[in-house]
């Protein structure tokens, strides 16, 4: 009796014991890393345990082909997302999802978002509960990296990727955000939430951001058309900001570029000559020295 008292004694320290190491008094052999990154309007951040290499065999050995894999180490990778994203043309809502991987030698990888986050590694991991699969492609990482690393590339406003990296192997995961159907939300409502007189700086910015990112030509024109109609007509200007023909010179040479896009150059050329007949050329001469603006109304008239 004596020793089976012991026994369950012993058993019961040596549980304690590795609860204590569960709760941090130990640091994790491979830590808990993050990434960060805002994409448009949309916020991503990935949470993950970080294992090294250390001389084993990772990709088929340690980390088998053809098995679910927890895409790090410790408790299961996250991804969390501030807005909804699309994933190889399916739609992923805003929320916190676990992030699971099958590797599969010579093939392309599954990659799963599944809904239960709260799980450790794969064990409590269940089919029914995927948010969404697709298939990814690895490839070759640039350099062999010892610590299993992700990061979130932007690739301008509106598209983006989360990379994986270990050993020799780079998976990109990559995503589309809602950026310029919000951007055009916010614009009309901003818009409507201006006096009328005071709308059109509103479109005027609006056009000249899709003009420079070269994204939906035809709302920029359609606002540009308004802020030009407006401005037109009123009265009231606030020259506290910029003098009048500052502004109307931005709103010209907006145009004239938007209008080379759509192959219009002789309008285009018109509205950059208005640009430069202003009085106050204080937007031609600042413009000017980021853009070669004679140069580019010239290719324009040889068109």
């Amino acid at each position: 009796m004596m020793k089976a008292s012991l026994t369950v004694i012993l058993l019961m320290l040596m549980q304690i014991s590795f609860a204590q190491y569960q709760i941090g008094l130990v640091p994790r052999v491979s830590p808990d890393r993050a990434v960060y990154q805002k994409i448009g309007y949309t916020e991503v951040q990935v949470k993950y345990g970080s294992p090294a290499v250390k001389n084993r065999e990772i990709w088929g050995e340690l980390v088998p082909y053809g098995q679910l894999w927890r895409a790090g180490a410790n408790n299961a990778t996250t991804v969390e997302l501030s807005d909804a994203i699309t994933v190889d043309h399916n739609q992923l809502d805003s929320g916190k999802y676990a992030l699971f991987i099958i590797p599969k030698e010579g093939e392309t990888w599954t990659v799963i978002f599944n809904k239960v986050h709260k799980q450790w590694g794969a064990s409590g991991y269940d089919e029914k509960n995927d948010a969404l699969r697709v298939e990814v492609k690895p490839g070759k990482a640039p350099s062999r990296t010892e610590n299993l690393t992700y990061s979130i590339r932007q690739l301008g406003y509106q598209h983006g990727s989360i990379v994986l990296q270990w050993d020799d192997i780079e998976l990109e995961i990559p995503f589309e955000t809602s950026y310029l159907t919000r951007f055009q939300q916010k614009v009309e409502t901003r818009a409507s939430d201006q006096p009328e007189y005071l709308q059109w700086i509103v479109y005027l910015q609006g056009a000249d951001h899709l003009e420079q990112i070269d994204a939906e030509t035809d709302v920029a024109l359609l606002w540009i058309n308004q802020a030009e109609q407006v401005m037109q007509t009123t009265e009231e200007w606030n020259e506290q900001f910029y003098p009048r023909d500052y502004v109307k010179g931005h709103l010209y040479w907006t145009k004239a570029k938007l209008l080379a896009k759509t192959e219009n150059y002789s309008e285009a050329g018109n509205y950059a000559q208005r640009m430069k007949a202003l009085q106050n050329t204080i937007f031609y001469d600042r413009k000017s020295e980021a853009e070669d603006i004679d140069t580019q109304i010239e290719l324009w008239t040889r068109k």
